[in-house]
């Protein structure tokens, strides 16, 4: 297969050789009649021929430009900048022409927007919007959304379904101006027919309160979808169905995506059911549903566990999923819109494996062989209502509700062999969360729009039920459980967990001038929590020993109230903008426990600073710092013992106070299309100086952990970067990802320095021409350093390419491979190799479309990794689906 990749590259490469004589590029400078070079104006080259497509380049900060143009074609090329008159060139069909420079003469007029005129008005630019004219881009073979974006200039779309325009990635996703289920990518990208789509906007610093806008300092990326006229007030959209077979095993696929959009009322339903390990949306688009609470209000973490209903999974021997989501939208009123979703998700997977375990103590090291084996059972509602009602143009309120519950049912098992002993448990979960959310919000701009004001309430309020049962046939974890002896051990636990919040934000704007922003902020955040846990033997003879007599057992009550003030001075110095600010809190922390009450107060300064320097509109360096203070959760404050698992047992620390910490970024980003480069760079820090981490007993596999507060150092390092750059027909990319974590650890009443490492390193070279198939090929390479009671190095390798291409028109091959290999520092490694392909066929104009796919090419039976933790070292092996071959019919609205 490696042979048949870099076959395939050559191929392509020989193509590109011998098409070099069909194209010549242009390049030049857009100035003034002064000669200063105009930044980021647009070039347009309108192909003269039907089958040519539209070239279009952006000039970077010294107004240079270059465009690829096809050699036989006569091209109208037009260049444009706001407040100058535009100006254009024809060039003739296998032209000489290689240079030339535009010098644009200045209207003398403010101009709102630069519209490129000619009969489809392909790219307009207002301000912070850039509007791409679909058909203008499109062949009319495009079956979803995503494959409409990938052809628009400075547009990428990556697996996961996420969207970047010129390097900056989409962050609210919007069809009609209204958020599209929760604002989430992919459900859009992979659900929205293609032939539905009129135009794209992208709006750069979008803010839904219009007037908030200069100073909410948004980052936020949104792109807008606007629909054809002939698909307004009209249902579209596409069915699939299919069957396919594996090992005698049938598996199917149905799904579904109904759209209907008017001036006052839109409807969107999704529907999928399979059993091939395909989700419909990912974690992050979940998250977005998992919210209900205000993005001016952050930082409340959710104990609804929800990644069993998110990414594809074929990570398992089995995976059963249904899920079904309404979105809708009314204007009720000139004034009031009402918006919201329904979720329902349905999942049952079935997993294995196996996995060879080192347990690292002082002066010995134990062994265990593992196998595990997994049933999972989840089902998640949703439901969510949005009240958006504007009383006049400097006004806006918002209502937002959310109710959710989720069942989840596990049964595990697993078989441990030791050097001292083998042991079977089977573990039985069941867990019933129930969350209801609220907020409110207002925003109001005064007068002389000098003056702005924000208020946020938000209300949260989560219930959780979860319950375990332990089931063996030998005793276990000696002296840390008061089992009694039976013939078969039966340990049940119970817990349940109550948190409610109110927060509040009252928060001023004042404009001072275009160079000086003031902004003041008072605000206070309250949680309380309720948690119980109880675990009990269940003896065969009926009678129950209870372990709270030996301290197990929890009932503990936790508040924790921070009330703050706070503010920050905005302010211009030229291409540097910065905004430091200081703030007050008071935090208040009591907890009433079995063993006695708590109480701790503390008033705290906490300062923080964005700074921002802008070299020009394609280049730009960011730096953020904040001090926090991090409060401990109710769990790790409860002072009675918990069965954690089958080997561990946790005692919470009711005197632990506040972690302390530094945390700093910078990034920088670089855009220049001359060049074909983009350049992004993230280098992140936190350091503690006020640690929680958890001492740890160890007693061959058994384990006992507790939290303690120390002033001991805990540092973490990152960078992030990559350089992409077009070379000719290709796009050539390097990535990075380096981390650096260095921390102190008890063990056994050993203190050691641990630094856990590691570094990916990536290239990739793509097709980047319309013409030419689609084709990647990739190499990353992996390393891992851990050092502390022992030392241990784990290396990686993978190979990934895809590849596409349209066949006589109609049909279309798809093929994707990747490869991973696994190196520890004994010279042991392993290796997987995973392949999918699939064959489409679809007349153009035609509603139906056919498609033989085959999953797991090579019919892999698991694949193999390496890790390790403070104390254990892991080989493991994950058991995969069978190879499945699907056979499919679509049907387009």
């Amino acid at each position: 297969m490696k042979i048949t990749v870099v076959i395939k590259l050559y191929f392509f490469l020989l193509i590109s050789t011998l098409s070099f004589s069909q194209t010549h590029t242009i390049t030049g400078v857009v100035s003034d009649s002064l000669n200063n070079p105009l930044e980021s104006a647009n070039i347009i080259a309108l192909p003269k021929s039907e089958n040519a497509q539209l070239k279009f380049a952006i000039a970077d900060n010294k107004g240079r430009y270059k465009l690829e143009l096809e050699k036989n074609v006569k091209y109208e090329v037009t260049a444009s900048y706001i407040g100058f008159n535009e100006q254009v060139l024809l060039i003739e069909p296998n032209s000489t022409v290689l240079t030339h420079n535009f010098k644009l003469k200045a209207t003398g007029q403010q101009l709102k927007e630069i519209i490129i005129k000619h009969e489809y008005k392909p790219i307009i630019i207002k301000k912070d919007t850039l509007t791409y004219d679909v058909k203008s881009f499109a062949n009319g073979n495009e079956r979803k959304m995503k494959e409409v974006l990938e052809k628009l200039p400075g547009v990428e779309v990556d697996k996961k379904g996420n969207v970047t325009v010129q390097g900056k990635k989409v962050t609210k996703m919007l069809v009609e101006g209204k958020s599209f289920f929760g604002g989430g990518s992919k459900l859009a990208v992979e659900n929205i027919p293609a032939d539905a789509l009129d135009k794209i906007e992208v709006i750069d610093h979008f803010n839904e309160v219009g007037f908030m806008k200069q100073v909410s300092d948004s980052e936020d990326l949104a792109m807008n979808v606007k629909l054809k006229e002939d698909k307004k007030k009209f249902i579209f959209g596409d069915i699939e169905a299919g069957v396919g077979v594996a090992n005698d095993t049938g598996y199917h696929l149905l799904h579904s995506g109904l759209f209907y959009y008017s001036p006052k009322t839109n409807l969107s339903f999704i529907g999928d059911s399979n059993n091939i390990g395909r989700s419909t949306f990912t974690f992050e688009d979940l998250m977005r549903f998992d919210g209900g609470v205000s993005s001016f209000l952050s930082g409340r973490k959710s104990f609804t566990n929800l990644y069993s209903f998110t990414n594809d999974n074929t990570d398992v021997v089995e995976n059963k999923s249904q899920f079904g989501a309404l979105n809708f939208s009314i204007d009720a009123s000139p004034k009031l819109a009402i918006s919201g979703y329904s979720i329902f998700s349905k999942v049952f997977m079935a997993s294995k494996s196996e996995s060879n375990n080192e347990y690292l103590q002082n002066s010995t090291v134990a062994f265990e062989n593992q196998t595990q084996n997994n049933d999972n059972r989840s089902v998640l509602g949703i439901g969510n209502v949005k009240l958006d009602y504007n009383p006049n143009k400097k006004e806006k309120w918002y209502y937002n509700a959310q109710y959710q519950s989720s069942t989840n049912d596990m049964d595990n098992v697993i078989n441990s062999i030791t050097n001292i002993n083998s042991n079977t448990f089977e573990t039985i979960s069941k867990a019933d969360n129930v969350s209801i959310k609220q907020y409110v919000e207002w925003h109001k701009q005064y007068k002389n729009s000098n003056h702005t004001t924000t208020f946020v309430v938000n209300q949260a309020y989560e219930n959780n039920r979860p319950s375990k049962l332990w089931l063996t046939d030998q005793p276990f974890l000696a002296g840390l459980i008061p089992l009694q002896s039976d013939t078969d051990y039966t340990i049940e636990q119970i817990k349940k967990v109550k948190n409610n919040s109110v927060d509040a934000l009252f928060k001023h704007y004042w404009i001072i001038n275009n160079f000086n922003h003031m902004y003041s902020v008072i605000g206070n955040n309250y949680g309380y929590s309720n948690l119980l846990t109880s675990e009990k033997q269940l003896l065969t003879d009926g009678t129950i020993n209870d372990f709270a007599s030996a301290g197990f057992g929890n009932n503990s009550i936790y508040n924790l109230n921070d009330a703050y003030v706070g503010v920050e001075y905005k302010f211009k110095i030229g291409k540097w903008t910065n905004k430091p600010g200081l703030y007050l809190h008071q935090y208040d922390l009591k907890t009433n426990q079995l063993d006695g009450n708590y109480s701790l107060s503390k008033t705290l300064l906490q300062p923080q600073w964005n700074s921002d320097f802008e070299f020009n509109k394609s280049e730009n360096l960011n730096f953020t710092y904040r001090l926090v203070n991090d409060f401990p959760e109710v769990s790790q404050l409860a002072n009675r013992f918990s069965l954690q698992s089958y080997n561990s047992v946790f005692k919470g620390n009711a005197l632990l106070e506040n972690e302390r910490y530094h945390s700093a970024s910078l990034r920088y980003s670089k855009m220049n299309m001359y060049r074909g480069i983009i350049v992004t760079a993230n280098a992140s820090m936190n350091k503690k100086v006020k640690t929680t981490r958890n001492v740890i007993e160890l007693d061959g596999i058994n384990q006992f952990n507790t939290p303690i507060l120390t002033d001991n150092p805990e540092t973490n390092y990152r960078f992030f970067g990559s350089i992409s750059k077009k070379i000719y027909r290709f796009s050539l990319k390097f990535d990075s990802n380096l981390s650096w974590f260095n921390y102190i650890q008890e063990l056994n009443s050993v203190t050691t320095t641990n630094n856990r490492n590691s570094q990916d390193l990536g290239i990739s070279i793509k097709t980047a021409y319309k013409k030419w198939p689609d084709f990647s090929i990739g190499y990353t390479k992996g390393f891992s350093q851990f050092s502390g009671l022992t030392k241990s190095n784990f290396e990686t390798e993978g190979i990934n390419a895809d590849f596409e291409i349209s066949i006589l028109k109609n049909w279309i091959y798809k093929i994707d491979y990747y490869n991973l290999k696994n190196s520890d520092n004994s010279n042991q490694s392993n290796f997987f190799e995973v392949a999918n392909t699939s064959l489409r066929y679809q007349k153009k104009n035609s509603p139906f479309g056919f498609e033989l796919s085959i999953n797991n090419l090579f019919d892999i039976k698991a694949k193999n990794d390496f890790s390790f933790s403070d104390f254990v070292i892991s080989q493991r092996s994950t058991f995969v689906l069978p190879r499945i071959a699907l056979f499919s019919i679509s049907y387009k609205l």
